[in-house]
């Protein structure tokens, strides 16, 4: 593999437009039916159907025994610290916040309506539905004809949830990112814990076996055997590196990502080791090149 050369340093960019993120609010439309206003383009809506209950896991269980789960967006849980690297009281932490965002989600379904916004990818490997959730009144209509409460959205502007997404299912995820962004610099909910802090790429080693979210700049671009790797140190076989495995088969641009190179971008996935720690990608949002500095 060509030794990579050394990057610069470039001025970080801000995000991109937000108008209309201020509040996780839907846009204006009617209350009910399939005429209302989605949360994001390529999202299919649903009948809206009473909220039962919620899972301790999260999930919503609908009228009638279906499961709901929330899509694009990781609760906080047990499993975002290392095994066996933690003490009680971090562990303490991380459910405290998750215990807050359960509260969240049942006070806002309690007695509540879901809409359920659904993606391409529609189902879980679990069987459970995937979509994005508005939050009606128990009437299907929000007051004055407006949409309902995005819940995600709301979620993740109250720094209680991270952006997680998947392939097939990460319609609204600009929006949902550009939220958490403003909730990570307030330091909002889990924001104000170091623990869920973004990594920089040379501090990766310890939360191997963990969902992550990572900085730096790329250092070098190769493509070797029909992957592509975008590798953030000196020696590849040590260092944090990002790999697409098939780029020509995601809604990943090959080209795009050869120009990331002495670029400063954040990504975020499940580290694993494989020479040093990884992220595997296999869809574009999680891979940010409009980074906002903390």
């Amino acid at each position: 593999m060509r030794r990579p050369r050394t990057p610069t340093r470039r001025r970080v960019l801000a995000l991109g437009t937000t108008a209309g993120l201020a509040t996780p609010l839907l846009g204006t439309g009617p209350g009910a039916g399939a005429r209302a206003t989605p949360p994001a383009p390529g999202l299919s809506p649903a009948e809206p159907v009473p909220v039962a209950g919620v899972r301790d896991d999260g999930t919503l269980v609908l009228a009638g025994g279906e499961t709901l789960a929330l899509t694009a967006v990781r609760l906080p849980q047990a499993a975002d610290l290392p095994r066996n690297r933690h003490g009680a009281g971090e562990a303490a932490r991380v459910q405290a916040v998750r215990a807050e965002a359960l509260t969240r989600i049942r006070a806002a379904c309690r007695t509540a309506v879901a809409r359920p916004w659904v993606p391409a990818v529609g189902r879980d490997r679990h069987g459970r539905l995937l979509a994005q959730v508005e939050v009606l009144p128990p009437s299907g209509a929000a007051p004055g004809g407006s949409n309902g409460r995005w819940l995600q959205a709301d979620l993740i502007a109250a720094g209680l949830a991270r952006v997680e997404t998947m392939a097939g299912a990460a319609a609204g995820a600009d929006r949902l990112l550009s939220l958490e962004a403003r909730a990570r610099r307030a330091r909002r909910g889990l924001w104000a814990d170091a623990l869920y802090h973004p990594r920089h790429h040379d501090q990766t080693w310890p939360w191997i076996g963990t969902f992550q979210i990572v900085r730096g700049v790329v250092r070098d671009v190769a493509l070797v055997r029909g992957r592509l790797y975008l590798n953030f140190g000196p020696d590849w076989r040590r260092d944090f590196t990002v790999m697409v495995e098939r780029p020509r088969r995601t809604d990943l641009d090959p080209t795009r990502l050869r120009d990331l190179r002495a670029q400063l971008v954040q990504v975020r996935g499940w580290l694993f080791p494989t020479n040093g720690p990884m992220i595997a990608l296999d869809h574009a949002a999680p891979l940010e090149t409009r980074v906002w500095l903390d």
